[in-house]
């Protein structure tokens, strides 16, 4: 015992001699090889029988490699040496001692990660010493990893940067699954799921984010203690916050004032980090918006902030009031609060973090409110710079957008294309991951708008909204397309008033360039729609009367069939027109699915290959989308087999006839009319715009036939 004692002491005093190690490097490589010896020969000695001290070898180890120069020849032969003996110390230690004294190196890692003695290379190497030791231990103690790992992905403590911390979080989670069940301690396990899906969120990968969260959300399901409930509290805040879309962001603040309330009123160990990440994001929330709240929230951080020993808060509290000046137009102000915040994180080696880049992008937003446009390039281009180099997708995202826009206002048009394409493809993706997201678990909708509460009262907001979204997705993608035809005509124009001798090659570019520009549309109409088919089916998902979701439903279905529509044209080598058969075939396909009806009932569709534009064929497509929901609904009760057909034929150019024919049940004459009508209303004004007829047979089933005067259509 006492020779454990004594090693966990010594191993605490490590840091002691480094600086005349530093004054030994900094001279000739051949006085730093020669003091790099004695030190090797000291590390000999304590490995010797008589005085063996594994913990003093491997510091001698250490600080012989400290002062030895990587990059120097001289020194290359003595590098492996001792970088050798070093993996083999603490081979002779019991499982016992090696667990001291990996946890005095985790101790000794976290003390570097306060001010004034911040150091983050140290950090790091403690926190490496700590698991290289453990994981030498046979067998391997699966908890203390689990528990050093917490440590290494908590981003408060700041080791790693974010890709490396990224490629750690699941080994740490992998050690986790391995204790036995019932020794887990469930919050470990959901600390470090905590940690993993916010390091997913900075790097912009929110459907893995997700997915992590959820699962950490299953682990304390059934804890119901006060300071557990007030963690999830704050953790749903920060994660909805962060999450990036909007809806989710006014959640997360809520949640976030909640916890906020509740670890003022608190001593939990965690009070003061919970309350400083309330303060920055309530803060962040408000900005320019409300600039009373902001300066509350910044107010409230500056009165905590001496209570806080990681530079990080120090550094974050300078950027957000030079950010705040800024938004104010106080820009001389706002340059020496930006300015020093990019000095404290140089001086403490932080330039892998996200305050650095945006430090950069506020004094570019300065240098280009004062007209200082080359300046504003440079600091743009250093802000995308530090993103890419730790891979915060979003981030580079948003400074590429920063440039796009400076090369625009100074009339650079082919370096401002540039950087609007590259923003493009990369938001693109980003926007695709943020959309493309399962269905939430159910504790993800307890309690987020007490929904179930209102729905009967709703319902028919509900339908106004959902149609007022169909509508704003159908005019953000027109308003789309003409701005980016408008964009790209113009650019076309400038290039071929100034190069004349290629006058044929540009008009041939230029119309390769507006028909893939067609397809982009159709295909960002087409995942505009699927955006807003996801949306109602997560609001549908949530409701309990039948009606409503049947509501929903048919909505759903509605979108799917314009979608489809889009689909086929970005698809297909015709952008001005849709083969019919074909798209009655995707679209029933779409509905049976929906119905869960492929095994009962069959859609035939008798007719030739038949073209039509886009303006005939939605409104055709949505009458049929609504005789073959009606069918699916009322034609075949209990599970009965059956078959619809559809056909479509144009007699002459100018008329078009439909039929959809069903070998149901029929209708009965005298029973009440079924659903809201909302159907039959839209089939009725759909058949109006096409300048048709429509006329129904019951007999042996239900028949509906179309006459329509395509030319002289509405």
């Amino acid at each position: 015992m006492k020779k454990l004692l004594t090693l966990v002491i010594f191993s605490l005093a490590i840091s002691s001699g480094f600086s005349q190690s530093a004054q030994v490097k900094n001279s000739t490589p051949k006085a730093a090889l020669e003091m790099s010896t004695k030190y090797s020969e000291k590390a000999l000695w304590f490995r010797s029988k008589d005085h063996y001290n594994a913990d003093s070898s491997l510091y001698y180890t250490d600080k012989a490699l400290e002062v030895l120069d990587d990059k120097e020849p001289l020194h290359q032969t003595a590098l492996k040496s001792l970088q050798l003996k070093k993996m083999s110390v603490g081979q002779d230690l019991s499982p016992d001692q090696v667990s001291a004294l990996s946890k005095a190196y985790q101790n000794k890692a976290l003390w570097f990660k306060e001010m004034p003695h911040f150091n983050r290379d140290s950090t790091v190497f403690y926190f490496d010493m700590a698991a290289l030791l453990l994981q030498k231990v046979k067998p391997l103690p699966y908890e203390r990893l689990a528990n050093l790992y917490l440590d290494i992905t908590d981003r408060a403590n700041r080791s790693h940067n974010f890709n490396v911390v990224d490629s750690l979080a699941p080994i740490g989670w992998a050690y986790y699954e391995k204790i036995p069940e019932s020794k887990r301690d469930k919050v470990l396990g959901y600390d470090l799921l905590i940690n993993w899906a916010l390091i997913k969120i900075i790097r912009g990968e929110p459907k893995p984010g997700l997915e992590l969260f959820v699962k950490a959300l299953d682990l304390l399901k059934d804890d119901l203690r006060p300071e557990i409930q007030l963690k999830i509290l704050k953790d749903k805040g920060r994660f909805y916050y962060q999450y990036g879309l909007p809806e989710e962001e006014e959640i997360g603040v809520q949640y976030l004032k909640e916890s906020m309330i509740g670890y003022q009123k608190s001593d939990y160990p965690e009070k003061n980090e919970s309350l400083a990440m309330a303060y920055k994001l309530l803060s962040y929330h408000f900005g320019a918006s409300n600039p009373d709240s902001t300066d509350y929230y910044m107010n409230k951080f500056k009165e905590l902030l001496p209570q806080l020993t990681n530079p990080f808060h120090h550094t974050w509290y300078y950027y957000s009031m030079g950010s705040n000046l800024i938004n104010r137009e106080k820009y001389e102000e706002a340059k020496s609060y930006l300015i020093k915040t990019i000095q404290l994180l140089e001086e403490y080696n932080l330039t892998t973090i996200d305050t650095y880049q945006f430090a950069h992008s506020r004094l570019g937003d300065i240098a280009k409110a004062e007209g200082r446009y080359d300046e504003a390039i440079a600091y743009y281009e250093k802000a995308r710079n530090s993103s890419i180099v730790i891979n915060t997708k979003a981030n580079t995202v948003y400074f590429i957008n920063k440039l796009f826009s400076v090369y625009e206002l100074i009339g650079d048009y082919k370096k401002a294309l540039e950087y609007y394409i590259e923003w493009s493809e990369a938001n693109n993706i980003i926007e695709v991951e943020r959309n493309e997201r399962s269905l939430r678990e159910s504790e993800l909708q307890v309690d987020l708008l007490k929904q179930d509460k209102k729905l009967a009262a709703n319902r028919q907001r509900q339908t106004v909204y959902i149609v007022a979204l169909i509508i704003g997705a159908l005019l953000l993608g027109l308003l789309y397309r003409n701005y980016r035809l408008k964009q790209r005509n113009n650019h076309k124009l400038k290039i071929l008033n100034e190069e004349l001798a290629h006058k044929n090659i540009l008009l041939d570019k230029h119309n390769a360039e507006n028909e893939l520009l067609l397809k982009e549309i159709h295909h960002r109409v087409k995942n505009n729609l699927e955006l807003v088919k996801s949306l109602i089916s997560l609001q549908s998902a949530q409701m309990e009367d039948s009606a409503s979701k049947d509501a929903m439903m048919a909505s759903q279905n509605r979108v799917q069939s314009m979608g489809i529509i889009h689909q086929k044209l970005y698809q297909g080598e015709n952008l001005g027109s849709i083969e019919m058969k074909d798209y009655f075939l995707n679209l029933g396909e779409g509905i049976l699915d929906t119905f869960d009806a492929e095994d009962k009932v069959k859609i035939e569709c008798a007719m030739d290959t038949l073209e039509l534009d886009v303006d005939t064929a939605v409104p055709i497509g949505l009458i049929v989308n609504e005789l073959l929901t009606n069918a699916l609904k009322y034609a075949f009760p209990e599970n009965r087999n059956g078959t619809i057909q559809i056909s479509l034929s144009q007699a002459t150019p100018k008329t078009l006839s439909l039929k959809v024919t069903d070998n149901g049940v029929g209708k009965d004459a005298s029973a009440a009319p079924k659903g809201t009508g909302f159907g039959s209303q839209l089939i009725q004004l759909l058949t109006q715009q096409l300048n048709g007829t429509m006329t129904e047979n019951n007999e042996n089933g239900t028949m509906v036939s179309f006459n329509f005067k395509i030319e002289t259509a509405a």
